[in-house]
Formats: C-alpha cells, structure tokens, sequence
C-alpha cells in the first residue's frame, strides 16, 4: 500500500514525512455510524437534524422521537406547503388536524359565521382547526367547584398551542398565512339531530368537525 511518505522526495524534512504519515493515518471515527440517526450518539442528534436540515425541533423531546424526526426530514421537506405537511408536523407535537381550508376558496352556506368567518380571502391564507390535549394544573380553580381560599387561579399550560403552531410554521410555505383554531368542541344545537334519548343533555358539549 503506498502511503503518502512514500511520495516524498529523499530531501524531505522530519517535519514533512510526520505530517505525511499523520494523513496516511486511518483515524478510528466511525462516520457511518455518526450520521445514521438510528445508530448516532444521542449527543449527536442536534448537530445531525441540523446536517439534515430538520424544520421542527425540541430540545425535550424523547431520544426516540428525535430520531425519528431526524430519519423522516428527506420526506417532510417534500410535504411542507400542503395539507398533509400539517398532518405530518402536527403529529411530531402531538396534536391533530381536525379540519383545514385554505383560500381562495368558494364561500360555502353553513359554515361561515358572522363576525368570525370572513367571506372574501386573499390568496395563500390557510385556515386549522387543530385539537390538541392539554392538562390542568394541580389544585387549578374550576368554575362553580372553587372555594375562596382552597384553590388558587390557575390555566392550563400554554405549551401545547405554542408547540403546534411552531408545527404548522414549520409545515407551511413562506408565503402562507395562517390562522389556527384549537376550539375543537361546542355546544350541542338543534340542527344537530342527536338523539332524544338521554345520551345528550341540554348544554352539553360535541366534538367540531368542521371550521
């Protein structure tokens, strides 16, 4: 096997045949390892999902969904811009896409409301309806079930909604416009037709399935 100090010429200096055989050197870094996401270092993945041109990420995210976040980037990027890009980012923060319009689109009779539902829209304006969990605080004051005294004020976290609309920016072209809607139930109506069985009451509360 020919090395590079062979290459040298007989005058080579001390200093030029060491660094020739520095280069010659078969160094023991394992790069097909390194920059496979199923098998790099942990300590890797965020200079990796950079390499690789990651959209979405979180630094407190399972190991396990880092890697896959890292392993899908090749296909995510050719969703980005369509409604099944949303679906796909969405996911990764575990939140769900109930519904979307995006415009322009015909006005459609039944589900525009006035004051809430503009008629005309621009180009590149994209309506979600997303539904997404989010969990009360301990010893968070309900309405009606509080007490001056024994419960505190508290909110549900805000970090599921940042969380998905950090998704959907990610999952949306640069010209789109966006608006979400995490409101994913209301109040039963007559037009509905449940059953008048007992199954619902009045006041009660469904799941939305349309903006």
């Amino acid at each position: 096997m020919t090395t590079a100090a062979d290459l040298l010429p007989a005058s080579a200096a001390p200093y030029e045949i060491a660094l020739a055989k520095a280069m010659t050197d078969t160094l023991p870094v394992p790069l097909r390892e390194a920059l496979d996401p199923a098998t790099a270092p942990a300590a890797l993945l965020p200079f990796l999902a950079v390499h690789d041109g990651v959209r979405l990420w979180f630094s407190d995210w399972s190991e396990a969904r880092k890697r896959e976040v890292i392993s899908a980037s090749l296909t995510d990027c050719w969703l980005v811009g369509v409604r099944d890009g949303a679906v796909r980012y969405l996911a990764y923060v575990d939140g769900t896409l109930v519904d979307a319009v995006a415009y322009p689109a015909r006005f459609v009779m039944g589900r525009a409301i006035i004051g809430r539902t503009p008629i005309g829209h621009s180009a590149f304006l994209a309506r979600y309806l997303v539904r997404v969990a989010t969990q009360k605080p301990a010893r968070a004051l309900v309405m009606r079930r509080g007490a001056l005294g024994h419960a505190r004020l508290k909110t549900p976290s805000r970090e599921p909604f940042q969380r998905c609309l950090a998704a959907l920016r990610a999952a949306k072209a640069p010209e789109t416009e966006i608006r979400v809607d995490f409101g994913h139930s209301r109040q039963i109506r007559l037009s509905d037709g449940v059953p008048l069985d007992g199954t619902y009451r009045l006041g009660a509360y469904i799941s939305r399935t349309k903006l």
